[in-house]
C-alpha cells in the first residue's frame, strides 16, 4: 500500500510547528517561573502579605503543570492521529510506537490531573501506618501506579523505538524525554529515602535562595524543604520534558511529510503483510 501523499495539508497547523520552537518555548517558561519565584517571594517585588507564595502556586497544579497537560493532549491527539495515518505503510514501525506512547501518556494526563498515586498512597497509609515494610507509605502507595504508567514508554521504546530513531530529527528529543521523564520519577519514587528530597530543597533554601523562602503558615520547615523539591524543581523538569515530548512528535510529523526517514523497508514491509495476513 502507498505512503500517504507527503506534502499533504490534513496535519493541522499546531502538526506544522517547528519542534524547536516547543522546547525553547518549554525552558523559557521554567526560567519564567523560576524569575517568578526570585522576584516575589525572595527580593518582594510584588507583596503579597497573607498569600500564597509564588513557589506553591505557580507550580505544582499551577501553570507550569498545566502548560505540562496541554503539551501532553496536544501530544496523545497527534500520536494517535499518526498512527492512523501510518499504520498500513512502509512506516507501520514508528505508527505503532506513537500508538503504544499515546496510550500511555493518556493514562499519564489521568494521573497527573488526578493525582491518582497520591490518593492510592495516602488512603494505604490510612490503613496501615506511616512505614510499611521499611518503606515511607507513599513508596509503596505510589510504586504500583508508576509502575503501569512506565509500562507503556518503556514498551513502546524497546519494541518499537528503533523505528522512530529512523527519523534523524527526532532523535535528540527523544533521548530528552526519556532521559528527563526518567530521572524526575526516579527521584520522586525515591523522595522519602533517607529524606533526601528535604536535604536537597533545605540545600537550596539555604545556598540558592539564603534562606529567605517564604514558608506558609502551619508548616514545618522539613516540609517546606520537601514541597519544594516536589513542587518546583519536579514540575521543572517535567515541563521541560513535556516539551521534548511533543517537540519528538513534531520533528517525526515533519521528516515523515518531508520524506526524510530512513526505513528500513524489508523488516516493516514484513511486518505489514503479517499484519495484513492476520486480518484477511
Amino acid at each position: 500500500m502507498p505512503s500517504p501523499d507527503q506534502e499533504s495539508p490534513t496535519w493541522p497547523r499546531v502538526f506544522r510547528i517547528p519542534p524547536l520552537i516547543i522546547v525553547i518555548l518549554a525552558i523559557a517558561m521554567v526560567v519564567a517561573a523560576w524569575f517568578a519565584v526570585f522576584a516575589v517571594d525572595i527580593w518582594g517585588w510584588l507583596p503579597r502579605e497573607g498569600a500564597i507564595p509564588i513557589w506553591m502556586a505557580l507550580f505544582n497544579e499551577g501553570l507550569v503543570e498545566i502548560a505540562q497537560w496541554i503539551f501532553i493532549a496536544l501530544f496523545v491527539v497527534g500520536a494517535g492521529y499518526l498512527a492512523g495515518m501510518y499504520r498500513f505503510t512502509e512506516y507501520a514501525g514508528i505508527a505503532r510506537f506513537y500508538l503504544v506512547l499515546s496510550i500511555g501518556f493518556a493514562f499519564i494526563l489521568i494521573e497527573e490531573a488526578g493525582d491518582v498515586r497520591l490518593i492510592l498512597a495516602e488512603a494505604i497509609g490510612r490503613w496501615y501506618g506511616y512505614e510499611i515494610l521499611g518503606f515511607h507509605y507513599h513508596v509503596v502507595g505510589t510504586l504500583p501506579v508508576m509502575a503501569f504508567l512506565a509500562f507503556f514508554p518503556v514498551y513502546a521504546l524497546v519494541r518499537y523505538g528503533r523505528h522512530v530513531w529512523q527519523c534523524s530529527s527526532a532523535r535528540w528529543y527523544l533521548v530528552a524525554m526519556y532521559g528527563i521523564y526518567a530521572g524526575s520519577q526516579l527521584g520522586a519514587q525515591t523522595s522519602h529515602i533517607e529524606g533526601w528530597y528535604a536535604h536537597f530543597g533545605n540545600w537550596l533554601n539555604i545556598n540558592i535562595f539564603g534562606s529567605r523562602l517564604p514558608e506558609p503558615w502551619g508548616m514545618e520547615p522539613g516540609e517546606i524543604a520537601y514541597l519544594f523539591i516536589d513542587n518546583v524543581v519536579e514540575e521543572s523538569l517535567e515541563l521541560i520534558a513535556a516539551g521534548a515530548l511533543f517537540a519528538m512528535l513534531l520533528a517525526t510529523i515533519s521528516d515523515l511529510r518531508k520524506n526524510r526517514v530512513s526505513v528500513r523497508v524489508q523488516q516493516d514491509m514484513e511486518a505489514l503483510q503479517n499484519l495484513e495476513a492476520q486480518q484477511s
